[in-house]
């Protein structure tokens, strides 16, 4: 195993980090396009604005949607400094 510093072990964290924040807020951006094209559509069609209803495709939503909270909880409170804790917390048993 590598020798690295604690800079360099800092840096390899951040840019983890960097890289799964940019992949969330994509993954955001594509699930709010998707939604407000679905349900524009929706308005279009029946006239009604009918946010999630329960149709065909509002399971996929849900679902989607579901991940993203989770992926969001994962990376917004148990982030790097929170592992580093508690891997910090079992090395000091």
């Amino acid at each position: 195993m590598e020798n690295l510093t604690k800079q360099e072990i800092d840096y390899s964290i951040a840019k983890e980090r960097v890289s799964q924040l940019k992949k969330f807020y994509v993954s955001f951006t594509v699930f709010a396009i998707v939604l407000a094209i679905h349900s524009f559509r929706n308005y279009y069609l029946t006239g009604e604005i009918t946010f999630l209803s329960f149709n065909k495709f509002s399971g996929i939503f849900w679902i989607w949607g579901l991940i993203l909270a989770i992926r969001a909880v994962k990376i917004f409170l148990f982030n790097s400094s929170w592992e580093k804790k508690m891997m910090d917390k079992q090395f000091n048993r």
